[in-house]
């Protein structure tokens, strides 16, 4: 069984308003069939856009800065849904007209980090690669942490199957 994370066909259309509610410019990006990523826009603060999808085609939003991954509807990745699957899961029960098709809102925010992983964050930041690390005489786990932190950045283009992952 393949894991990677790709888009599925599928005729289920999913009609989504990306909206930036972070500080930060916003790359959103489709995951396409074969997993690559489609940069479909990018979003300033505050703006939108709206695109027509479909459900089982996943997105993911990235800071144009630092390539770090941001959430949309408070997930790494982000799965579009149906209006009617939309409206089902806000209100059980309630009918709704035949074909009836909506835009769904779905927000770009930022991840919840701890303090600790920010400032590791932003150390890795300055730095390509892991050469060099040693040199800032850190205590030892937080030196493996942000080398893991560093490589883990350097690899995220080439693979967005796993969340971002926090340093213990």
């Amino acid at each position: 069984m393949n894991n990677e994370l790709r888009s599925l066909r599928n005729e289920e259309r999913a009609f989504v308003r990306f909206i930036n509610a972070t500080e930060r410019t916003v790359r959103i990006v489709w995951v396409g069939f074969s997993g690559q990523y489609v940069t479909y826009n990018y979003l300033a603060k505050g703006n939108y856009i709206d695109i027509n999808t479909y459900k089982q085609h996943p997105w993911i939003a990235l800071d144009t800065s630092t390539e770090d991954r941001l959430l949309i509807d408070r997930k790494y990745v982000y799965f579009p849904r149906t209006t009617k699957e939309y409206f089902e899961e806000r209100m059980p029960g309630k009918a709704l007209p035949p074909n009836f098709e909506t835009r769904i809102k779905v927000y770009v925010t930022l991840p919840l980090y701890s303090l600790r992983y920010r400032a590791l964050m932003e150390l890795r930041n300055h730095f390509d690669t892991t050469e060099g690390i040693e040199d800032l005489e850190l205590p030892r786990q937080l030196t493996e942490d942000l080398k893991k932190l560093i490589t883990q950045r350097n690899n995220q283009k080439n693979d967005c199957n796993t969340p971002p992952e926090q340093p213990l």
